[in-house]
């Protein structure tokens, strides 16, 4: 039984690095000094993590020397559950095309509004929140489903990290991060391309997806997420939360700038697949 145990982690640990040589490959034809430029907020916080559970006490579910590997590997296999699904990208954008160019409303570029260069204070600060609120109200949600489907038996200690490797918790997290980031990745391919939806009838033009905004998954994530930690006191819930996000927060950096280049890297097919427009339009945000 323990050879089981021990060689289930020998391989456990082995897929960890080779997710992090694919998400090394997703960045490696952007040069090394940007790519440090553009994360090194969640390198901070990584390192922050690391001295206090090592140092001080336990943080973020790990502490001691395990987390001298624990705390990187996390960081890697969340980094590349989020950004592999950029694969699937140019099949989303052909999936949703029928629906955005209806009638009288047409999807249109407008080359002012696209983004050139990475945004630090949006890629830093307001899309990693919007990630992570977002992907706790996925959590919210998913896990409803599954009391829904499975009985009473399924409990919020599901989605709480434990420190230890866990086949259930590692499949749920797996799917609420693969919804996160086809979610965030459709988004956000249509803010950075500075595509909006065109109405040929009264001339608007208008942000797709705007009503998903900042606050909403923020609020509803964060609050849903509290909730369902009721078997636990209030304080201890908010810091079992906190925990959580300071987990998400340096893969959702990561995230955006594979994001941006991805995007920038296959601008032409992602129009093409999405049938966008290259007609000038009078822009009206009335």
């Amino acid at each position: 039984m323990e050879s089981k145990v021990t060689k289930t982690g020998f391989v456990w640990q082995y897929l960890v690095w080779v997710k992090g040589f694919i998400l090394v490959g997703v960045l490696k034809r952007y040069s090394v000094k940007q790519n440090i430029k553009d994360v090194w907020p969640a390198f901070a916080i990584l390192l922050a993590i690391l001295f206090i559970s090592l140092f001080i006490t336990e943080f973020t579910f790990v502490s001691g020397t395990k987390s001298l590997w624990r705390v990187f590997a996390r960081f890697v296999r969340i980094s590349v559950i989020l950004t592999l699904p950029l694969l699937l990208l140019s099949h989303t954008c052909t999936i949703m095309r029928n629906l955005l160019n209806r009638r009288n409303r047409q999807l249109v570029q407008i080359q002012e509004e696209r983004n050139r260069a990475i945004n630090h204070l949006s890629g830093w600060l307001l899309r990693p929140l919007q990630g992570i609120g977002l992907s706790m109200l996925i959590s919210t949600k998913f896990l409803g489903f599954l009391q829904i489907y499975m009985g009473s038996t399924v409990n919020a200690s599901i989605i709480v990290p434990t420190g230890q490797f866990n086949l259930g918790r590692f499949l749920s997290a797996t799917v609420v991060l693969v919804l996160t980031s086809l979610l965030l990745s459709f988004l956000w391919t249509l803010d950075d391309l500075g595509i909006r939806y065109y109405n040929k009838k009264t001339g608007e033009v208008k942000m797709i997806g705007k009503y998903l905004g900042l606050l909403l998954p923020i609020f509803f994530g964060f609050y849903g997420i509290i909730n369902l930690l009721e078997n636990y006191v209030q304080s201890s819930a908010v810091w079992y939360v906190t925990q959580m996000a300071l987990i998400l927060y340096p893969p959702f950096v990561v995230y955006n700038v594979s994001h941006f280049h991805y995007t920038r890297k296959n601008e032409s097919l992602l129009l093409q697949r999405l049938k966008v427009s290259k007609q000038a339009v009078l822009i009206n945000d009335g």
